[in-house]
């Protein structure tokens, strides 16, 4: 398992299995390289390398439907080689303007 923003590969690793897979835009492309990495070598899960992120997503389309849709792109990853979703919707909060001292 690889969660998208946060793992370490070594570059010959990351060589001997062609690279990142640039036809996957979004929903998973980590599940594919940890998918073709497994092939290579040894993939291993670890608590200590914690990332924090952003919980955008979550809160535009709930848990259910983000559970869903990740879960469905999992499997189809896994076993069929491809994401089930080709399309993704980019998720930014507007920016706050800062305010500018008066003068």
């Amino acid at each position: 398992m690889v969660q998208g923003g946060n793992f370490i590969t070594s570059r010959t690793a990351l060589e001997a299995i062609g690279g990142f897979n640039t036809a996957i835009s979004f929903y998973g492309e980590d599940t594919d390289i940890a998918r073709r990495l497994n092939d290579v070598g040894e993939v291993r899960f670890t608590f200590s390398l914690k990332m924090f992120s952003s919980a955008r997503r979550l809160k535009s389309e709930g848990i259910l439907t983000m559970a869903a849709r990740y879960s469905i792109n999992y499997l189809w990853t896994t076993f069929l080689h491809r994401p089930f979703t080709n399309t993704y919707v980019d998720i930014r909060e507007p920016l706050t303007p800062t305010p500018q001292p008066e003068s």
